[in-house]
Parts: structure tokens; sequence; C-alpha cells
């Protein structure tokens, strides 16, 4: 599945989420794009598991409809 699909891959999660895998495959690594069961996710600006506004960080949560969201550039 790549980025012109309309299945997960295709969801702009908030480019302030983070992951481990983010330091290690980049931006487009899938567990940025889909929840890993396993993975422990974090914002780039609050540096905690909780983003700007009090939500937690995940990436099906980290989306256009809070006021924290940026989009990639």
């Amino acid at each position: 599945m790549d980025a012109n699909d309309n299945g997960p891959a295709a969801i702009p999660a908030c480019r302030r989420l983070r992951s481990k895998m983010y330091y290690v495959f980049g931006r487009e690594h899938p567990s940025l794009r889909v929840s890993s069961p396993t993975a422990q996710y974090w914002c780039s600006l609050t540096t905690t598991a909780m983003g700007p506004d009090s939500l937690p960080c995940r990436p099906e949560s980290c989306q256009a409809h809070r006021a924290c969201f940026e989009g990639s550039q």
C-alpha cells in the first residue's frame, strides 16, 4: 500500500508525532500511520505521551481535527 491509496498509509498523522521507529526509518514508517500495540508514541512539542491539548498521542488521534495538528510540509 502506498500514499496514493485510501488505506491507513494515506492517513496524515501530525508531523510532531514520534516513535522510536521515526528515528530509525523516518517519517514514512508504517508505525506512524497505524498504531502498533507495542510502540510508544510522544509529541515532539511536549516530549510526553500527551499532546499540547492534553490528549494522548497515537496515529489515529493525532489528526487534523486537533487544534495542535501540524501537517507535513
